[in-house]
């Protein structure tokens, strides 16, 4: 009658078994430990960046490499962070060539070709990003002060290549800005001219109270418009009509619209429509006259102090020669080797051949029961046809 088997009956099949068992896990054991001892120590140096948000100066500078790269169509994803941009930097080929001549690791690895040597360098760096936005710069390699000297000369790099862009970015604004700005003191001119002539034709200085407020409501919204409109023109020069800047300007300049309509505003009017609760009937006309050649002049007054400032900005900007990267833990030669993990090694493999020793002492209990299966089969055909012949009766009985 069978029954099912309990635990003893597998603690009975290991010991049975048990110099398989233990011949495997002492030998595939201390082939582990020859082999963590043989395989070449490895060291892994890490350097750590603040996120771009935090330090300040290339708060602008990722901002503007940001709307490059998109514009390029390089794939940083409607989500990326300037932390995810900086790393995007440092993964580029402009870096790794700049660490790969920096570090001479095109002798170091024995390569010849640079397209060997960066697949080496990607093969021991590895980049993170981690949730706040701190970001980490892995380096392995068998001498703990290569390791250190590559993952600082990744962080030197990323640097530079962040200034250049900054300083090219920071030229084309000044030269944009330079043109925008000479037209606009043309046309403040033309309207202080105009509105200096008016005055002293009708002796006209100043304006009602309220129509004195409507112009400056006016004139500061307008002013925020053709601000927009300039800083627009200035980020398309190097961003597509997809790039996040872009898409966001176009909104504000579409709100502000929406304002100035909503004001009764017209481009071609000579009134103030709704936003003035004065009745136009009763607002002379040459004081209409004044209060659109001040609003005018308003305008052009505030775009050029606006541009003003960012001019100045684009020239600091194009000749700031300032880190941009902050770092926070600086890549310093490891004391404690990476590879191999040796007590893992083992610990690993000593469970493994268990698991593999066990597993053949089953198997091989297995086999053997089949085998004696088989074999009793056949003494008991033999026993049968023995016991047919001896029992047989005789013919003609």
């Amino acid at each position: 009658m069978n029954r099912d088997p309990n635990i003893r009956d597998y603690i009975a099949v290991v010991v049975k078994w048990r110099s398989i068992v233990l011949f495997n896990v002492i030998t595939i054991t201390v082939l582990a430990v020859i082999v963590s001892l043989v395989l070449p120590k490895k060291y892994t140096s890490t350097g750590r960046l603040l996120p771009p948000l935090l330090s300040g100066e290339s708060m602008g500078v990722s901002s503007n490499i940001s709307s490059m790269l998109s514009g390029a169509g390089l794939p940083l994803g409607m989500g990326a962070t300037p932390s995810d941009l900086f790393a995007a930097l440092l993964k580029s080929r402009t870096v790794s060539d700049g660490v790969i001549e920096g570090c001479k690791l095109r002798s170091y690895y024995g390569k010849k070709t640079m397209t060997e040597t960066r697949k080496c360098l990607s093969g021991v760096t590895r980049i993170d990003v981690s949730p706040e936005g701190i970001i980490s710069i892995s380096v392995t390699d068998k001498d703990p002060n290569m390791s250190a000297k590559i993952a600082s000369s990744y962080i030197k790099h990323l640097d530079k290549l962040n200034r250049e862009t900054s300083m090219t970015v920071g030229k084309r604004n000044r030269l944009f800005l330079e043109v925008r700005l000479n037209e606009i003191g043309l046309e403040l001119a033309a309207a202080e001219d105009s509105l200096r002539a008016f005055q002293e034709r009708y002796h006209i200085l100043s304006l009602p109270e309220e129509l004195k407020q409507a112009v400056s409501v006016m004139s500061s919204l307008l002013a925020r418009k053709v601000t927009k409109e300039i800083e627009l023109g200035m980020i398309g020069m190097y961003a597509t009509e997809e790039n996040p800047e872009v898409v966001r300007m176009r909104r504000e300049l579409k709100l502000l619209d929406e304002k100035i309509r909503d004001m009764g505003y017209e481009p071609d009017s000579t009134g103030f429509g709704v936003g003035v609760s004065l009745p136009l009937r009763d607002v002379p006309k040459a004081s209409l006259r004044l209060a659109r050649l001040m609003r005018d002049v308003e305008v052009k007054q505030k775009v050029f102090a606006v541009l003003t400032e960012q001019y100045e900005q684009a020239k600091l900007q194009e000749v700031r020669d300032t880190p941009t990267v902050e770092e926070l833990d600086k890549p310093e030669p490891p004391e404690k080797r990476s590879f191999p993990k040796r007590t893992r090694i083992v610990i690993v493999a000593f469970v493994l051949s268990l698991f593999v020793g066990v597993g053949l002492a089953f198997f091989l209990e297995y086999t053997d029961r089949i085998k004696d299966k088989e074999e009793g089969g056949r003494w008991q055909k033999i026993g049968e046809d023995l016991k047919r012949g001896i029992f047989k009766k005789p013919k003609g009985v």
